[in-house]
């Protein structure tokens, strides 16, 4: 029987798990002087038993009699090993967490968005790498490691297998509450037991993905408005990238050059942050005007944008270069009668860019859907091209050397097209009656605070985003027009998209709209903001359930608290002398009552106050 005495001989027992410690301590240390006792107990419990699994493990395989049946096992156990790990750090340098629940949640909701996303994110330089390293291990573990081994008898292997067992069911039964403060080989395996056996809490929460919206009965008009609407929703949109909004790179040169052709009715929003970081919640709050923070039912019953369109008979039409099968949108949308449904299920292009088509493909269905019929027109575009992996066609490749520029091609790109499409409508001579809106669902992190994505951050480059409106002059009042130049100014959201557009119309005046006015958080644009305004982010609400944490933003600062990472963590930062965001602040106490107040007045928000109360 091994015995501790033993260890001196038996020292290469210990190589795999101490050499995975160090690593994980070197990854871990920007965090480790945080936790609290009882997260230090769970850790160093994690690592025991990582270690005490992997050495069983490969003392199991030893004991194998067939050469044929130990190399097969050891090169099942091997790649195992490597992914749990390597994946873990990879993913914690790109975003500053090691995968927990929710990161595995998105591979278990949604397979073919995921599986496509991994397989344009590895290249065939990391897959050879992958396979060399694998093999190597295993020739090297086999001819090497494993005769310097001791050997169990099967009975007590599969006692201390049992003992393992029974510890590790201990310790998944406390992840949950102690998430990030595993090892992470035993991290990553408790997160799939979480979804395997679902007895992990989730009362906090309880995402579902997107339900049916219900369909809108429509008062309706016989007296047509003389303009066409049109909004662009565009897709992982960055402020900051944008040309448009002061970037010395030139990724938006057409958009640039209209606006500096049409400056008395062109209208840029400078300080737009967006109502949360995950498509799932931003589009619809885009569509409906209905935040992330209020009860899913507002959602389901407040009307969409379009439905506007429909009260003055005209033509709607939804274009997306999205697949609908993403995060349930097929179901939501399920109810809704329009004139002209297109997106990347019924348009019979092939896959582009992960979840969807090449933008360039939905704009020329844009212009056959305009050019078919002359009657006024209510429609929503939602492009794809500035979603990662950022893939453009070659010839639309500017620049070629960093991470970034990939995202600022993407950006050109949709810039290109976008242009394109301005022109079309000059020629047709439709720009002169069209209200155009541009505004991004979210923006995106480019290695910004260990990050790339966004849907686990919330901080600026995430949540600041574009917002801008060309709308002719003669459709507005002077009062109106007022209004729109100063809110260019104050701060503004995705949910401020539906309340101007529901203000344009009249729609207050029409007795079966007016009570919807109610539901809207926002401000009409067309209307006074206040200057002390506040506005939520939020990924985790009865839709979603993407542990992010809550973001407050006001014109001169941002207020994060995080939860997902361990120990929770409250950052504050001066918008006014720290615009990206590099220098945590303490937050001052008149402004935190002030969150806790606003956080308050939402029952979806009730765990999340009680959290940063106890901070």
């Amino acid at each position: 029987m091994f015995k501790f005495s033993d260890l001196n001989r038996n020292w290469i027992l210990l190589v795999f798990p101490i050499v995975l410690l160090f690593v994980d301590l070197y990854f871990r240390s920007i965090h480790l002087e945080r936790y609290k006792p009882e997260q230090l107990v769970f850790y160093v419990a994690s690592v025991l038993l990582s270690g005490s699994f992997w050495t069983w493990a490969v003392l199991s395989i030893k004991q194998v009699s067939s050469n044929f049946w130990k190399i097969f096992w050891l090169a099942v156990a091997f790649p195992i090993f490597l992914v749990f790990t390597v994946g873990s750090f990879t993913f914690f340098s790109l975003n500053g967490l090691f995968p927990n629940y929710y990161t595995l949640l998105y591979f278990k909701t949604e397979p073919e968005s995921a599986f496509l996303i991994v397989k344009d994110s590895l290249s065939l330089s990391a897959i050879i790498g992958f396979v060399t390293i694998w093999f190597l291990g295993v020739f090297l573990i086999y001819r090497f490691y494993f005769p310097k081994l001791p050997s169990f008898s099967k009975v007590k292997l599969a006692i201390g297998g049992l003992i393992i067992f029974v510890a590790f069911q201990g310790l998944v039964s406390f992840h949950n509450k102690y998430d990030q403060c595993a090892i992470v080989d035993t991290n990553m395996a408790m997160c799939i037991q979480r979804h395997l056996i679902t007895w992990d809490d989730l009362d906090e929460f309880k995402g579902t993905g997107l339900g049916q919206h219900q369909a809108f009965v429509h008062e309706k008009t016989d007296k047509p408005l003389p303009y066409n609407v049109l909004v662009f929703v565009m897709e992982s949109v960055r402020k900051n990238s944008l040309q448009l909004y002061g970037n010395s790179i030139e990724t938006t040169p057409y958009m640039s050059a209209f606006k500096a052709e049409n400056e008395a009715e062109f209208y840029q929003f400078e300080k737009t942050v967006a109502a949360s970081s995950t498509t799932m919640i931003a589009v619809p709050s885009i569509l409906t005007g209905i935040a992330a923070y209020q009860d899913s039912s507002v959602l389901y019953r407040q009307p969409f944008i379009w439905d506007m369109g429909k009260a003055f008979q005209h033509r709607t039409f939804f274009l997306s270069s999205h697949t609908l099968k993403w995060y349930h949108f097929d179901r939501f949308y399920q109810q809704e009668k329009l004139d002209h449904w297109w997106n990347k299920d019924n348009s019979g292009h092939p896959y582009f860019n992960d979840l969807g088509i090449k933008d360039g493909l939905t704009i020329e269905e844009l212009k056959r859907t305009i050019s078919s019929d002359e009657s006024p027109f209510f429609g929503v575009v939602q492009l794809n091209t500035t979603h990662y992996p950022y893939k453009v066609p070659e010839k639309f490749k500017k620049w070629t050397e960093s991470y970034s520029d990939s995202y600022n091609n993407s950006v050109y790109y949709q810039d290109v097209i976008l242009g394109d499409f301005m022109n079309f409508l000059k020629e047709r001579n439709t720009l002169k009656n069209t209200v155009i809106f541009f505004v991004a669902d979210h923006g995106e992190s480019l290695m910004e605070h260990h990050s790339i994505g966004h849907v686990e951050s919330n901080y600026a480059e995430a949540i600041r985003i574009p917002m801008f409106a060309y709308i002719p002059a003669k459709i507005l009042k002077e009062e109106q027009r007022k209004h729109l130049r100063k809110n260019q100014h104050q701060l503004t959201s995705g949910i401020d998209l539906a309340p101007p557009l529901f203000d344009l119309m009249g729609l207050q005046k029409m007795e079966h709209w007016k009570n919807y006015w109610k539901n809207y958080t926002g401000y009409s644009l067309l209307q006074p903001i206040p200057d002390n305004r506040m506005l939520i982010t939020l990924n985790n609400n009865q839709i979603a359930r993407f542990n992010t944490g809550v973001s407050v933003a006001h014109k001169n600062w941002h207020y994060l608290f995080r939860t997902n990472i361990v120990p929770y963590k409250e950052e504050f930062y001066s918008w006014k002398n720290d615009s990206n965001e590099s220098k945590t602040l303490k937050v001052p106490p008149k402004i935190r009552s002030h969150i806790l107040n606003l956080l308050k007045r939402y029952p979806v928000l009730d765990r999340m106050v009680q959290k940063i109360e106890k901070y």
